[in-house]
């Protein structure tokens, strides 16, 4: 049953069928030329309403990895998703959609007293203690090399559960702050992503402030330069 798929984590109900079935298409559950159960046996199985069920589909279909047809139901057309990916989010939707197809591999944790290099780079205070979460991203449904390095910054005083989904839409209804900027990758990060010391990077930082004002989380996502895009209509 998917409903005993579904990850359990905070973001919308749409987007967790959609990874669940993205995981199921993966494992070959569901395989190119398969149809996946329909609207109604979805919603049956899930305990989710139509509507919730057709945007979990339309997302797939955005993916690229699914044909519907009325009459002919629902078809599987590719096994990883073969749609651009765009990091930078639109929304907070966009924000835990991106974390629930995702997932860190071999990430470490640690805490720590930012210096000044670092309380520049995440918009913090120099000498305030933190807690890092760092690895390399990759999508959940696919096996290819990760596409970005992730670094998770909370501030010491918040509980550390909140790392499993520093950025849910629980947490980020005050708004998230996004920017865009480049950098050079350095060892560390060239190496677990099979690319290249010291060649161009994208970098997303978000910084979440609470109903207070004060910075409660930073997510920085480095993207080697040939496994990012950009599109926006005018």
């Amino acid at each position: 049953m998917l409903a005993d798929s579904v990850p359990t984590m905070s973001a919308p109900r749409h987007q967790l069928l959609a990874a669940a079935l993205l995981a199921q298409i993966a494992d070959g559950t569901y395989a190119v030329g398969d149809r996946l159960p329909t609207e109604e046996q979805l919603c049956a199985t899930n305990a989710m309403a139509r509507g919730t069920v057709r945007q979990s589909l339309e997302r797939l279909e955005q993916l690229g990895m699914i044909e519907r047809r009325p009459g002919a139901g629902t078809t599987v057309i590719a096994v990883a998703p073969v749609a651009s990916y765009q990091p930078f989010a639109r929304s907070a939707e966009d924000i835990a959609e991106l974390a629930s197809g995702s997932r860190l591999v071999r990430a470490t944790t640690d805490e720590l007293t930012v210096d000044a290099a670092l309380a520049r780079r995440i918009g913090a205070r120099a000498g305030t203690k933190w807690i890092r979460l760092q690895g390399p991203r990759a999508w959940r449904a696919r096996r290819d090399a990760p596409f970005c390095w992730s670094e998770h910054y909370l501030r010491g005083d918040l509980s550390r559960d909140r790392l499993k989904n520093p950025f849910d839409i629980e947490n980020v209804k005050s708004g998230v702050r996004q920017t865009i900027s480049a950098a050079l990758l350095n060892e560390r990060m060239a190496t677990a992503l099979g690319a290249e010391a010291g060649s161009a990077a994208l970098v997303i930082t978000r910084r979440h402030h609470d109903a207070r004002g004060r910075l409660a989380a930073v997510g920085i996502h480095t993207h080697p330069a040939d496994r990012y895009e950009i599109e926006t209509t005018v």
